[in-house]
C-alpha cells in the first residue's frame, strides 16, 4: 500500500505503544508512518525507520495557539491518513483532519475511568468526525459513555489490541542479568515482579501488602518483591514497606528501558498487576508472553481477554491477592501451568505482526 500515515500522539518515548505499533507497520507490512509528537518527542525503538516531528506546543491552555495550528496543519496535509493515539492531541488532530478532508482513525486506549470530564467531552465530540474508531480491548470500547456511543456508527467500531515482539521477549530472557545478584535476593526465594509507573492507578500499596500477607501465609521461603519502574508515589510506598517491616524484601529498579523490564520478567516466578483502571497493559500481556504465571485485579480490561490464562483477586484487596501469591509460590507445577497457557495465548492473539496485519488491513479498507 502506497500511502503514509500520520499518527498524533501527545509525546514519543521509548516505551510509546503507538511508536512500536508505527515500528512494526513499517517492518512487517512496509507502510511509510510518521509520527506527530504535540509537545515533545524523545527517542524510541526504531527512530531510525519511522518519521518524527515535534510541535512543540504551548502548555497552557489547550496546547494550541495560531502558530501550532498553521504548523500541524501544514504536516497533517501531506498526509493519506490520520491516527490520533491519544486524547488531548487526538481531539486537536481529529478536528484538523476533519477539516483537511484526510481519513480519520482514533485509536482508543484507555477506558473512561482515566479521563477527566473534559478529557470525556473532547475526545466523544471529536470521535463523531472520524471513520473508524480502534479501541485496543472490549473492556475500553464497553467504558463509552451513553452519550459517547449515540454520536458514533458501532459498523465503524473495530477493536484491535496492542502487539508485543515475542523474539525480543525471548531474546532478553538468553541474558544473564541475575536479578537475585543485583539486589541480594537469596536463590531459593520465589521473585514476584511488577513493572510499572508507581502511581495510584497501578496500586502498588495493594501488592506490598500482598506481598506482606503472602509471606506470612507461605513460611517456608521468603517472597521478594522487585517493582521495575518509577513515579510519584515511589517514597510512600518505600515508606509502606518500611512499615510492614518487608522493606528488605521490596526492591525498586527505577525507571528502566523495555530491554532491561523483559530481562526482569524472564527472572521472576510470578508477574502481579493489581490495577485499579487499565484500557489495555502492555505489561500484563508482555508478561504472559514472558511465560510468567500472572496474577491480576478482577478489573474487564484483565478479566476479559485472561479470565482462562491468570488469577484474579478482588480489586484493591490484599488479602486475596496475598493468597493467590502464596497459592503459586508454593506450587511450581502451578505456576508452569498458567505460564504456558498465557504464552500460547499471546502466541495466538497478540504479536506484533497480528497487530501490524490488522491496522494495515484497516488502512487499505478506508483508503
Amino acid at each position: 500500500m502506497g500511502a503514509n500515515i500520520c499518527y498524533v500522539v501527545n509525546s514519543v518515548s521509548p516505551t510509546s505503544v503507538p511508536a512500536t505499533i508505527a515500528t512494526a507497520l513499517v517492518d512487517y507490512e512496509n507502510i511509510a508512518v510518521d509520527i506527530l509528537a504535540w509537545f515533545e518527542g524523545g527517542s524510541f525503538e526504531g527512530d531510525g525507520r519511522v518519521g518524527l516531528t515535534v510541535l512543540d506546543a504551548p502548555r497552557s491552555g489547550i496546547g494550541l495557539d495560531r502558530q501550532t495550528y498553521r504548523e500541524a496543519r501544514n504536516v497533517l496535509r501531506e498526509y493519506d491518513l490520520i491516527q490520533a493515539n491519544l486524547n488531548h492531541a487526538g481531539s486537536l488532530a481529529k478536528v484538523i483532519g476533519y477539516r483537511l478532508g484526510i481519513p480519520l482513525v482514533s485509536r482508543e486506549g484507555n477506558t473512561r475511568d482515566g479521563f477527566t470530564r473534559k478529557g470525556r467531552m473532547a475526545n466523544g465530540l471529536t470521535n463523531a468526525l472520524v471513520d473508524r474508531i480502534v479501541p485496543n480491548s472490549q473492556a475500553v470500547y464497553n467504558s463509552f459513555t451513553r452519550w459517547e456511543r449515540l454520536l458514533i456508527n458501532d459498523n465503524h467500531v473495530q477493536i484491535i489490541p496492542n502487539g508485543v515482539d515475542l523474539e525480543r521477549i525471548d531474546r532478553a530472557g538468553r541474558s544473564d542479568y541475575r536479578l537475585r545478584g543485583q539486589f541480594g535476593i537469596p536463590s531459593d526465594a520465589v521473585v514476584v515482579g511488577t513493572a510499572a509507573m508507581i502511581t495510584e492507578q497501578k496500586a502498588h500499596d495493594i501488592l506490598v501488602q500482598a506481598v506482606d500477607r503472602a509471606n506470612t501465609r507461605f513460611d517456608s521461603h521468603r517472597i521478594d518483591l522487585v517493582v521495575a519502574g518509577d513515579g510519584p508515589l515511589r517514597s510512600e510506598i518505600e515508606t509502606l514497606a518500611v512499615s510492614l517491616g518487608i522493606d528488605d524484601r521490596v526492591h525498586f529498579t527505577g525507571l528502566v528501558d523495555r530491554k532491561r523490564v523483559y530481562e526482569i520478567l524472564s527472572e521472576i516466578d510470578i508477574y502481579a498487576m493489581p490495577s485499579r483502571w487499565e484500557g489495555f497493559s502492555n505489561a500484563a500481556v508482555e508478561a504472559l508472553g514472558a511465560g510468567k504465571p500472572c496474577v491480576f485485579s478482577d478489573i474487564d480490561p484483565f478479566l476479559i481477554p485472561y479470565e482462562d490464562v491468570a488469577l484474579f483477586h478482588t480489586l484493591d484487596d490484599s488479602r486475596e491477592l496475598g493468597a493467590r501469591l502464596a497459592e503459586l509460590a508454593a506450587d511450581s507445577d502451578l505456576r508452569e501451568q498458567y505460564g504456558q497457557r498465557g504464552r500460547k495465548l499471546v502466541e495466538e492473539q497478540y504479536t506484533l505482526e497480528q497487530v501490524a496485519a490488522a491496522y494495515a488491513e484497516l488502512y487499505a479498507e478506508l483508503l
